[in-house]
């Protein structure tokens, strides 16, 4: 269980603070369930309700030891590979569904890959490549200490000085 002021990572959409625990006042929600009232950290306008028996779409964000292990490790995470262009999608959707950042960049590698080869990208490609970027960027954001902004360099500086 999670605490009022915890950060907390929702789905892919990036670092959320528990604003409040507690029942919800409106039609769609179980008034016997409890929920947590999510507030994004990039978004003011962004809220969301989780049920707190909910274990799957939100976790705590990773740790700085973890984020720097992963750019570290980068290289080494395979890319996806996909076995038909019709089920393309899908197997996007079920690689970044357990909200696991090392899934995340194993899809977004596979999205520059694919861009590359093809001289271009996809309507479909884009909008995977800027949810998850939004989502590994946020959480390392959070974990570093830096605004989002930076991540994108920061993650380019470590690895240059890893070569």
């Amino acid at each position: 269980m999670h605490n009022q002021g915890d950060a907390v990572v929702y789905k892919c959409k990036g670092v959320y603070r528990i604003e409040d625990v507690g029942t919800l006042d409106f039609t769609f929600a179980d008034r016997k369930k409890k929920y947590y009232t999510l507030q994004s950290v990039a978004n003011a306008k962004d809220r969301a309700y989780v049920p707190i028996d909910d274990n799957t779409n939100i976790r705590k964000p990773i740790e700085r030891e973890a984020v720097l292990g992963l750019i570290k490790r980068m290289d080494d995470i395979e890319i996806l590979w996909v076995r038909s262009e019709k089920t393309r999608e899908q197997e996007y959707k079920d690689c970044i569904s357990g909200y696991v950042p090392e899934n995340w960049i194993r899809v977004l590698k596979t999205l520059y890959r694919r861009t590359e080869h093809r001289g271009g990208v996809t309507s479909m490609d884009k909008k995977y490549q800027q949810i998850l970027e939004h989502a590994l960027y946020s959480e390392f954001s959070y974990a570093l200490g830096i605004p989002e902004n930076k991540v994108e360099g920061f993650i380019y500086e470590h690895r240059k000085k890893e070569a």
